[in-house]
């Protein structure tokens, strides 16, 4: 989950909303950026009314003040990754393991072990790789569907 900040200088508002996504970073796992508007900005004009602005992956959630549990509702809602994508990422690590097993082997010569190890490895790899696009998918699928149920700003 990515959480981005749409700033300016001199904002009392903007870094209280900087305090308060600090806090709430600790708690809840996402990257944050911020972005601090000046006058040669393109959105600087479009945006100046209503600064901070605050993004969850992509999407428009919080303009000016910032209630923390409002915000914090919000970080919730948001889907964390199933056990799928975590399974995943484990066969991806395991396959990437295996195949590293089998070079190995190859070097002290032993040529059917390492084909075997570095085979295996690269079909668990792929395995993983597959569950965790597989679950990606699903996810921006099912947040296409929720799209009318989000809250306006």
């Amino acid at each position: 989950m990515t959480v981005e900040l749409l700033s300016t200088a001199d904002c009392i508002l903007c870094d209280n909303a900087r305090q308060l996504l600090a806090r709430l970073k600790k708690e809840f796992f996402f990257d944050f950026i911020e972005t601090k508007l000046t006058a040669e900005d393109p959105r600087y004009n479009q945006f100046l009314a209503s600064i901070p602005i605050m993004f969850v992956d992509g999407k428009k959630r919080f303009e000016g003040r910032m209630d923390e549990n409002e915000v914090r509702r919000v970080l919730a809602e948001e889907r964390r990754p199933t056990r799928v994508f975590y399974i995943g990422k484990f066969l991806e690590a395991l396959g990437f393991l295996t195949v590293a097993l089998g070079l190995m082997y190859g070097l002290i010569g032993n040529m059917w072990i390492d084909l075997y190890f570095f085979g295996g490895g690269c079909g668990i790899f792929a395995m993983g790789r597959y569950l965790e696009r597989k679950e990606k998918k699903r996810k921006s699928s099912t947040e296409e569907k929720n799209v009318g149920g989000e809250k306006p700003v």
